[in-house]
């Protein structure tokens, strides 16, 4: 298998998809006015954005807000990628439920079954040497972390009218 095959495989696993949730949801329950975590249903459309290089380039601390970054995509003639977030929540559906179990399980997140959000739980030890993450995984989890960020700021309606996903 190619060095390229091989970086994809490991990396399109659930345990790196609820990494990325995780960090999500806490930059999402940081953000929220009322420290409110993110319903389940953001985690899909999270997901989504998080798992395509395309799609997560434009994430940066440089853009404020989701509206900033649909407009990166309008400014680059770009909008049919945007259009592929609701096809690709659709197909990710069973490996965003996988990376959410796995968070639950791993003490990562907590499911609150009644409300149907998802709570971020802190680390109660930091890794060990040798455990800590790679340098691409740190980026991708603070991508993840700014635009839970910036889903906090949004309500579910407006998240949906600019991502053009219908829940």
């Amino acid at each position: 298998m190619g060095r390229l095959a091989e970086e994809a495989r490991v990396w399109n696993t659930p345990v790196i998809g609820s990494f990325l949730l995780w960090e999500f949801t806490k930059g999402y329950y940081s953000e929220h006015p009322t420290n409110e975590a993110p319903i389940a249903l953001l985690h899909f459309v999270a997901s989504a954005i998080l798992t395509n290089e395309e799609l997560t380039r434009p994430i940066s601390n440089k853009r404020t807000s989701l509206q900033s970054y649909i407009r990166s995509f309008e400014d680059s003639k770009n909008v049919d990628l945007l259009l592929s977030i609701q096809e690709r929540t659709r197909s990710l559906f069973n490996y965003t439920l996988m990376a959410i179990g796995i968070g639950v399980s791993e003490g990562l997140l907590v499911w609150d079954n009644d409300s149907g959000k998802i709570y971020p739980k802190s680390l109660k030890k930091k890794p060990t040497r040798g455990k800590n993450l790679k340098a691409k995984a740190k980026s991708e989890g603070k991508k993840a972390y700014i635009l839970g960020k910036w889903f906090a700021q949004e309500d579910i309606s407006t998240i949906s009218a600019y991502l053009k996903v219908v829940f």
